[in-house]
């Protein structure tokens, strides 16, 4: 019988009479998995809930038991260690722009994320829960994709790194096993050194929106070679996704030898763009190519 730190708590959902929902706060994270383990089916962790709560709130979410760990102390924090940043998974987007650590080390992540939703959400939302939930259009993902980051995976017994290009398997699809919860994000600590950067997020407006695409790029050209490229792009696929191929069509070409037809073949091998209620995808595959061109000659 599970009754660890059980709560029941009324929830008006979309707003029918109210449903009673199952919440688990555990004190620590042995405890945390203790509770996972012992709930059958499927359940949900709980950290800013801005996404979540939403889905509670809209019936999208309603007989699933919930896991509280925001609380928990063991998965916040920004270090350096071993030459790579390391910020825990339920580390907020404002902790992300305040930290001198970031500002000192990766100033092109941190600046990418000014305009990240608005200042109420930045001080709940968390990098965890952005890159768990899942969303194509998640602002995050294409930066961490082009800096090499990996995700350090905790569960009970063990703990592994995995790249974050290898953690997605398709729309919310995941490399996760069972009982296994995102416990921080590592970044190489020069991951931007010696780079020209690039970061553009398209939307309908100027704040407060959700990205009709997205790009993140790095490059070092030298004698209008490109020595190195690494492009990401967010809102074109079911997830945010690195663009290998044309990478690889890119590197040690001469810039003014470009030819664009050749980046779009790649570029139609790698991105998938859909037609919604936010853009058409032939707006979001044009405006994908016109960027990268910025991007190959400012």
């Amino acid at each position: 019988m599970l009754d660890i730190n059980c709560q029941y708590k009324s929830v008006e959902v979309s707003g029918k009479k109210e449903i009673n929902m199952k919440f688990y706060k555990p004190k620590s994270l042995l405890e945390l998995f203790e509770t996972s383990e012992k709930i059958e089916g499927k359940k949900y962790f709980l950290a800013g809930g801005t996404d979540i709560n939403v889905q509670i709130k809209n019936g999208m979410i309603k007989d699933e038991p919930i896991i509280f760990l925001n609380h928990l102390t063991e998965l916040k924090n920004i270090l350096q260690s071993d030459n790579h940043i390391i910020i825990g998974a339920l580390t907020s987007f404002s902790e992300i722009l305040e930290s001198e650590l970031l500002k000192n080390k990766l100033p092109f992540f941190q600046n990418s994320l000014k305009n990240f939703a608005s200042p109420l959400i930045q001080t709940t939302a968390t990098i965890g829960g952005n890159i768990a939930n899942g969303s194509p259009t998640a602002d995050i993902v294409p930066l961490l994709l082009i800096l090499d980051a990996k995700l350090k995976l905790f569960s009970k017994s063990k703990l592994r790194e995995v790249p974050i290009s290898e953690f997605y398997l398709g729309y919310k699809k995941f490399i996760l096993k069972r009982n296994e919860i995102i416990g921080a994000v590592l970044i190489p600590e020069n991951a931007e050194t010696g780079y020209e950067t690039f970061y553009k997020k398209i939307g309908s407006r100027k704040a407060l929106y959700i990205a009709k695409l997205a790009i993140a790029g790095l490059k070092k050209i030298s004698n209008n070679k490109i020595e190195e490229i690494k492009l990401a792009v967010g809102s074109l696929n079911e997830y945010p996704r690195r663009l290998f191929k044309v990478e690889e069509y890119l590197k040690n070409k001469l810039v003014n030898e470009i030819d664009f037809a050749d980046v779009e073949h790649f570029l139609q091998k790698e991105i998938t763009p859909i037609t919604d209620l936010r853009s058409d995808k032939e707006y979001r595959y044009r405006v994908c190519i016109n960027l990268i061109r910025t991007f190959l000659n400012q």
